[in-house]
């Protein structure tokens, strides 16, 4: 580990031990503020006289700062404060700071547990906001995205090179791809995994189409899509399958592309 992420991981224990102290305390509070902001050398009475300053600011405030020296880093919490209230505060210690030609960087502000569970983990990713944003902006953290679960697509068909073909070209895209070769295997497939889309075939055995898409119709929300993919090219089939209740119906053979840009319309 190099020295910088030694010494952010350092500050990160002591901040999720302080953080959780509070958290834990006799007082129940429920969340806690944080501001932190890089900032030149700050004396234990600069950090007096901020804490009195916010408080005379905000009545019944509680504020706890320090000066991490190691890491140029000054932290407050602030007890029982949501995200909204925590950033509202740091725009007067953004002030302050500035005023007394303290502030050395960025800032960044949260609230725990609103913004993510407090951990060493989640505060060291708060901390790497000092070092992404402009001087001039507060960063607010409100946790790690969450990678959106891949849409799952229940594909029918009895071809099943066509199917291998489609689990690849549709798997390459980010989805989640169940074959089934016959109609009763599809409609266990779809009661199963309750999937985002539906492909199926026309011509199918066991069940036809049509009766997978007025199954589907029946059992599933209008959030399952189902798009019928299939050699039959009668006008009177087509009207029957939205009649049904199909969202789109394609003609083999088939542009990929053109079925991939249909699906993402579909579940935009």
């Amino acid at each position: 580990m190099n020295n910088a992420l030694l010494t952010g991981s350092r500050l990160s224990q002591r901040l999720t031990n302080r953080m959780n102290s509070v958290l834990q305390a006799a007082v129940p509070w429920t969340e806690c503020g944080l501001i932190a902001a890089s900032t030149h050398g700050i004396s234990p009475i600069w950090l007096q006289d901020l804490e009195t300053r916010l408080a005379k600011e905000n009545e019944n405030l509680a504020v706890i700062a320090n000066y991490e020296t190691d890491e140029g880093t000054l932290t407050i919490l602030l007890p029982g404060q949501s995200l909204a209230f925590t950033h509202f505060v740091s725009l007067s210690v953004k002030a302050y700071l500035q005023d007394a030609g303290l502030l050395n960087g960025a800032m960044a502000v949260a609230s725990f547990p609103e913004s993510a569970p407090a951990s060493d983990e989640t505060l060291i990713d708060f901390l790497a906001l000092l070092d992404e944003k402009e001087q001039s902006d507060i960063a607010v953290y409100q946790g790690q995205p969450q990678s959106p679960e891949p849409p799952t697509v229940v594909m029918i068909d009895p071809n099943a090179d066509l199917l291998d073909f489609l689990n690849v070209r549709l798997g390459l895209q980010g989805y989640d791809v169940r074959p089934a070769h016959d109609g009763m295997e599809g409609l266990r497939l779809v009661e199963a995994v309750q999937p985002d889309l539906v492909i199926t075939e026309l011509a199918l055995p066991a069940l036809d189409g049509y009766q997978v898409i007025h199954r589907i119709r029946q059992t599933q929300s209008r959030a399952c899509k189902v798009v019928v993919l299939t050699d039959l090219t009668v006008e009177q089939d087509i009207c029957k399958c939205f009649d049904l209740g199909a969202a789109d119906v394609i003609k083999k053979p088939f542009s990929p592309m053109e079925l991939e840009a249909r699906l993402r319309r579909l579940l935009a």
